[in-house]
């Protein structure tokens, strides 16, 4: 398969993770909230990167895109 645009693969992960450590390191995400971050981000990179079928890839980026948004969201409406 050819890719137009080969980095578009990894934005999604790269602003999760960063978000995720940026709120973290600011105190806006606490433990609980970071685990659950962390964890969402994990499930949807293997699944993302590893899974075996293009089902499962799609919905890893769907996961992926659906926690950056999240993050987004959370991040600019903080007080």
């Amino acid at each position: 398969m050819l890719l137009i645009f080969p980095f578009l693969v990894w934005l999604a992960p790269a602003v999760s993770l960063a978000l995720t450590l940026m709120q973290w390191s600011t105190g806006d995400l606490r433990a609980r909230g970071v685990g659950l971050a962390l964890a969402w981000f994990l499930i949807a990179a293997y699944c993302q990167f590893f899974g075996g079928s293009a089902i499962l890839t799609a919905a890893g980026l769907a996961l992926q895109t659906l926690l950056a948004i999240g993050l987004i969201v959370r991040w600019r409406l903080e007080p």
